[in-house]
């Protein structure tokens, strides 16, 4: 555990490192090279955003299947308690027949085989079997195939064992890689005078209301009827619903990791607004794609799952007339955005 920090503490400074070298580069700061201007500041602040994002969805992919990886594991600890019951039950039938043997005068070779611990040779050897009443085969075969089963229990169960330490490892990387990305984020804008520290929020504050007029535009176009939202068109009533849930949580935040009710991640949107509706979706844009029926873009309806970048770390919900309304990202937190505002990279209807 030790190493596995260390791994991870260096790979955090790495990425801060990076932020540093970046700042570096801007006014006030360094003179090496020409400063960037604070819009090349902001899209390197909203790529590690972007980075961040990456590395949460992998640990949100990694949860989703240590539990699935657990429940396998269950099983096979089920499983395998019933085959060390069965080999016990086994086993006394052979300390029957040995006692049985023993009253009738003595252990005969036989017999000495079937109290051996390992029957499976001893059914190997054709030449004893000969010596054997049915019963007695019978019994022994019970015993070689109660050893075997709990062999490859056990053997299945290391394995499961195995895949989720992986897991974990992989999951604890992806989370120290968010928590890296956030830091060097939060560097990058310490590191700027306070100068220009006020014109990055004097952007984000200016931007914030232009999407906040764009979202009472937006709303302006969503006709409420019969309790459900319907944005530009007709929906199911799953869908409709869904959008309804979805858009009553717009102008939350957004936190990495969050699943409400007042801040979320993407795939922590999507999950609690189909959950609104009782149907469960894994907390991990990726398995919300790969667990849903994908249609395509064409066939999109108010409330499917639209998704972003590849491989896939960004999920919204289609609310219809090209916009999605999705849990962006720190500085925008839940909003509606077009469609093509991000690279499109599929869509399912998780009904």
């Amino acid at each position: 555990m030790a190493t596995h920090r260390t791994r991870s503490t260096r790979a955090a400074l790495a990425v801060v490192c990076a932020a540093v070298v970046a700042v570096g580069l801007l006014p006030g700061v360094g003179t090496a090279q020409p400063a960037p201007t604070l819009a090349q500041v902001q899209k390197q602040m909203d790529a590690l955003n972007v980075q961040a994002e990456l590395a949460q969805e992998t640990f949100n992919s990694d949860q989703v299947a240590v539990a699935a990886a657990r429940k396998v594991l269950d099983r096979t600890n089920a499983r395998m308690r019933k085959s060390e019951a069965a080999l016990a039950a086994a086993q006394m039938s052979v300390g029957r027949l040995a006692s049985a043997a023993y009253r009738s005068g003595g252990v005969d070779q036989t017999l000495q085989l079937l109290l051996a611990d390992n029957p499976t040779q001893f059914l190997n050897q054709a030449s004893a079997l000969d010596g054997l009443s049915r019963h007695q085969g019978e019994v022994l075969r019970t015993v070689a195939g109660a050893q075997n089963r709990l062999a490859e229990d056990k053997l299945v169960a290391a394995q499961e064992l195995g895949q989720i330490q992986a897991l974990r490892n992989s999951a604890a990387r992806a989370y120290y890689d968010v928590a890296a990305r956030q830091h060097a984020v939060q560097a990058l804008f310490n590191s700027l005078s306070a100068a220009q520290r006020a014109q990055i929020l004097a952007a984000q504050a200016a931007a914030a209301a232009r999407a906040q007029a764009q979202r009472q535009g937006d709303t302006q176009r969503v006709s409420r009827g019969g309790g459900h939202w319907n944005y530009g068109g007709s929906g199911s009533g799953i869908g409709a619903r869904v959008v309804a849930f979805a858009m009553s949580h717009v102008g939350d935040a957004y936190v990495y990791g969050a699943s409400g009710m007042y801040a979320w991640d993407c795939s922590g949107l999507t999950m609690r607004a189909y959950g609104s509706v009782g149907i469960y979706l894994p907390h991990s844009a990726a398995a919300q794609f790969y667990g849903s029926r994908q249609i395509s873009r064409s066939q999109l309806q108010p409330g499917d799952l639209v998704f972003f970048y590849w491989p896939i770390h960004h999920v919204g919900i289609y609310i219809g007339g090209g916009m999605v309304v999705h849990a962006a990202n720190p500085s925008s937190g839940v909003g509606v955005a077009p469609l093509d505002s991000m690279p499109f990279s599929g869509a399912a209807r998780p009904y």
